[in-house]
């Protein structure tokens, strides 16, 4: 009988790099004692260049289908308005003037941890699905969570947002049939690399970031509400994910039983997992960024993110066993 079970081998593997890069962030605060580097450079780079080229290269070679997004993607918006309220909750509770606290409550890493276990759990239907619930996620956080952290209402704001153009255009490219010239093709081809490239270079950057900002500002007298933070995401996510599912199967717009075609059940059964699963992540290192662009409590969003993702080395394997035996089986 191995020791580690299969799902936590399987989580150890996904967030085990994120930990060693946030690790050498921290070792890089500790050697840089005169605080030369400057994050809020470093977080407009992202925010303005990598992060947009990372959400266009995850969705430009996916395919695209408007019915399953609006039952994902329905499922993730849901997910994030009912915790708006909770953090909001919490965040009085714990004393917090600022907004950017509720950021690692109300969002989910949908990116580098879910997506590399949905592969390997539910092959590329789970992927895809998986992609989808990550783009109303991404959608929302670089929305809503703007207006959040900014406090600005103007429409001209929200329509500075680059990851809202990204993913524009990378549903677009997803989605687009009509026959295009070689020359074109081409130009789009390098464009496609050239974003691929740059994609790559946004979450080694950001977990850098964030493992410098909790070696330079993280005490322990304040672990306690981020803690408190952290653990609302990764615990009451995965169980308002089944009450969304529950309520999904009471409307009828997933099957409760088998039906003819076992494929398609396995479709649904697959629709349903993704959601708990991702329900059940931390919170996102992109609302660190945020949190960080617009000076809004960054050292909490820090610690809510480490400590989130630390917690689901425990919680999302035992996510991953509710899955197998009550809903994916």
């Amino acid at each position: 009988m191995p020791i580690i079970s299969p799902e936590t081998l399987m989580v150890v593997r996904a967030v085990l790099p994120s930990f060693t890069i946030a690790l050498l962030g921290v070792l890089l605060g500790k050697m840089d004692r005169r605080r030369e580097l400057n994050q809020k450079t470093i977080s407009n780079m992202v925010y303005y260049f990598f992060t947009p080229c990372l959400v266009f290269s995850s969705l430009h070679k996916r395919s695209f289908d408007f019915v399953e997004f609006a039952l994902i993607g329905g499922a993730a918006f849901l997910l994030i308005a009912v915790m708006t309220p909770i953090a909001f909750f919490f965040k009085r509770r714990a004393g917090v003037r600022e907004n950017g606290y509720c950021l690692p409550i109300i969002f989910m890493n949908t990116g580098n941890i879910s997506l590399p276990i949905a592969l390997l759990l539910f092959g590329n239907d789970g992927l895809a699905k998986a992609i989808l619930f990550h783009m109303m996620n991404i959608l929302v956080l670089y929305s809503y969570g703007v207006y959040l952290v900014s406090g600005q209402t103007d429409l001209r704001q929200f329509l500075k947002i680059p990851a809202l153009y990204a993913t524009l255009l990378g549903v677009l490219a997803a989605t687009t049939t009509l026959p295009v010239p070689e020359t074109l093709m081409q130009g789009y081809a390098i464009v496609c690399k050239v974003s691929d490239l740059l994609a790559y270079a946004a979450i080694p950057l950001l977990i850098v970031n964030l493992g410098y900002s909790m070696s330079v500002t993280t005490k322990l007298t304040t672990l306690k509400d981020d803690a408190t933070g952290a653990f609302l995401r990764v615990v009451l996510g995965p169980l308002l994910a089944f009450g969304v599912v529950i309520c999904y199967r009471k409307l009828g717009w997933i099957p409760a039983g088998a039906g003819p075609d076992p494929l398609v059940t396995m479709g649904y059964r697959t629709t349903e997992a993704i959601i708990i699963l991702n329900a059940a992540m931390p919170g996102p290192v992109m609302a660190y960024l945020l949190n960080v662009k617009f000076n809004n409590c960054p050292q909490k969003a820090a610690s809510m993110v480490a400590l989130g993702t630390l917690a689901g080395l425990i919680t999302i394997p035992l996510t991953l066993h509710f899955i197998n035996q009550f809903i994916a089986a």
